[in-house]
C-alpha cells in the first residue's frame, strides 16, 4: 500500500486542494517526496517547499526553481510532474521556501502542495521547541514522522531538542533513559499533539503520525491521533543520465536524408540538439549528450553544442550499430545509476518538457526502462538502466531497444506524452504524407 493510500485509509479523503506539512524527524524528506511523486503519479501537479529548511534539489537528486518570481513557479506546474521551489541560502546545500505569501499565491496552479516544515539535524527523534513547527494557514494535513531506529536507545544518542524532552519528562537528566513506547507516546503527546490541536490548530486540518521503519507497534491505542506505519521507507536510487541521439538513419523511403529537412528553416537533426541542449541545462542529473551519426555535419553541429560527437562508419549494420556505439562512448566503469536516454531524430514535434519530464519521472521511480507513450503506443525517447546494457549490447541488425523493452514490461516506466503529434516520425516528407 502507498503512503497515499494509507494517509487517505487512516485519515479520510482529500480535499480537492490538499497541503501536506512534514513534522518530526528520521525521514521527513523521504516522505514528502514520496507523497509528492505518489500524487504526481495520478497525474496531479505537485509543488514541493518548505517553511524551514529543506536539502538543496541537487542533493535529492531532482530539479528545482530558485529565487523564482510567481508567474515562473505558476507555469511550471505540469500534470505528472513535482516541482520544487524555495529560496537559495549561504549554505549551499539547504534551501529556504517559499513565504507563505507567495505559497498562497501560485496555490491554484496546483492541485497539491507538501512542504516540510521542521528540522531536526538527522536525528531520528525530535521533541519540537515552542517555536516548532512553522505551520502554514493554509496546511490541511499534518504529519508527524519519527523513526523507529531510535526505540531502546538512550534519548541522548537519538533525541533532537533533549532539553524538552527532560522537561516533559519532568527528570533532571534522562540523557540515557531508553525511549521506549511509552515514553514515545508521552513526548509526542505532549510535545506536538497538544500544541498542533491547540495553537496551532485549524477546524478542518488533520493531524497523523508516521512511525517510519516500523510495522507493527500498537501505537493505536497510544496516540489521540491516526497512526501510519512504513517499513521500508527510503529514497530512490540517484540516477544519472547521458542522452544519445541516434542520427544515422538512410531515410530510404523519404527520398534524401531527412535529418536535413527543413522544418520551419531549420534542420530536423539540429530542431532536436536544440531540445537536448535545453534539456541538459534544465536538469541537474544530465551527465552528457552523445550524438551518434554518420554524417560529418552533424557531428560537427554536436561538437558546437559541446556534445560528444561518435562517428557511426557502420550504420549499414542496422540501428543497434549505433546504440552500441553511445553506450561504448558514454559508459563509465564502476558507476553506480547510469542510464542511457537513446532519443531519435526524426520526431521533429516532441518537446522538450516532455523529455524533461520523462527524466524527472524515470529519476524518482523504481523501474529499468522508461519511455514516452500516448494512449498506449510506446514512442521515444526511451531510457535503460545500466543493469540492462548488456542486453542492449547483444542486440544486432536493425533491432532497436525496443525488444528489450518488450522483455520487461513489468520493469517500465511510461510518461504520457501532451500530444498525439509528439510520437509522430516522417517516413515520407510532409508534404507527401499530406497527399497520402
Amino acid at each position: 500500500m502507498s503512503l497515499l493510500e494509507k494517509i487517505k485509509k487512516t485519515m479520510g479523503e482529500l480535499p480537492e486542494k490538499p497541503v501536506f506539512s512534514f513534522v518530526g524527524a528520521g525521514g521527513k524528506t523521504t516522505c514528502v517526496l514520496k507523497l509528492a511523486d505518489e500524487l504526481a503519479g495520478l497525474g496531479m501537479k505537485v509543488l514541493v517547499t518548505t517553511s524551514t529548511h529543506i536539502q538543496h534539489p541537487f542533493y535529492l537528486g531532482r530539479t528545482g526553481l530558485l529565487d523564482a518570481d510567481t508567474k515562473t513557479i505558476k507555469e511550471a506546474g505540469v500534470p505528472g510532474k513535482v516541482v520544487i521551489a524555495g529560496r537559495k541560502l549561504e549554505q549551499e546545500k539547504k534551501i529556504a521556501g517559499l513565504l507563505e505569501t507567495q505559497l498562497e499565491e501560485v496555490l491554484e496552479s496546483y492541485d497539491a502542495v507538501v512542504i516540510e516544515a521542521d528540522g531536526a539535524k538527522r536525528y531520528p527523534f525530535k521533541v519540537p521547541a515552542e517555536h516548532e513547527p512553522v505551520i502554514y494557514q493554509i496546511t490541511t494535513h499534518i504529519l508527524i514522522v519519527e523513526s523507529m531506529q531510535a526505540f531502546n536507545r538512550p534519548l541522548s544518542e537519538v533525541c533532537f531538542r533533549l532539553e524538552k524532552a527532560q522537561e516533559i519528562l519532568n527528570q533532571a537528566d534522562c540523557r540515557e533513559k531508553l525511549l521506549t513506547p511509552e515514553i514515545v507516546a508521552k513526548l509526542l503527546e505532549k510535545g506536538y499533539l497538544e500544541k498542533l490541536s491547540g495553537s496551532l490548530s485549524s477546524p478542518k486540518r488533520k493531524i497523523g503520525v508516521i512511525f517510519n521503519q516500523q510495522d507493527s507497534q500498537t501505537f493505536e491505542e497510544k496516540l489521540s491521533v491516526p497512526v501510519i506505519y512504513e517499513k521500508k521507507l527510503k529514497m530512490p536510487e540517484k540516477k544519472e543520465f547521458f542522452l544519445i541521439m541516434l542520427a544515422s538513419g538512410f531515410s530510404r523511403r523519404f527520398g534524401g536524408n531527412k535529418l536535413m529537412y527543413s522544418m520551419e528553416k531549420t534542420p530536423m537533426y539540429q530542431i532536436l540538439m536544440e531540445k537536448l541542449d535545453w534539456v541538459r541545462q534544465h536538469s541537474e542529473h544530465v551527465a552528457g549528450v552523445c550524438v551518434v551519426s554518420q554524417y560529418e555535419r552533424i557531428q560537427k553541429s554536436a561538437e558546437e553544442y559541446g556534445f560528444l560527437a561518435v562517428d557511426s562508419p557502420d550504420s549499414s549494420q542496422g540501428i543497434s550499430a549505433s546504440i552500441k556505439k553511445g553506450i561504448r562512448a558514454v559508459h563509465k566503469e564502476n558507476v553506480k545509476g547510469e542510464c542511457y536516454c537513446f532519443v531519435v531524430a526524426d520526431p521533429p514535434h516532441l518537446k522538450q518538457e516532455t523529455i524533461l519530464r520523462l527524466l524527472e519521472g524515470f529519476q524518482r521511480s523504481e523501474k529499468g526502462i522508461g519511455a514516452v507513450v500516448w494512449n498506449g503506443q510506446i514512442g521515444n525517447p526511451v531510457i535503460f538502466h545500466e543493469k540492462y546494457r548488456e542486453e542492449l549490447l547483444a542486440l544486432d541488425g536493425d533491432t532497436g531497444g525496443k525488444r528489450v523493452l518488450k522483455r520487461h514490461l513489468k520493469d517500465v516506466y511510461l510518461c504520457e506524452a501532451e500530444e498525439k503529434t509528439e510520437l509522430k516520425d516522417y517516413d515520407y516528407k510532409p508534404e507527401e504524407e499530406a497527399e497520402k
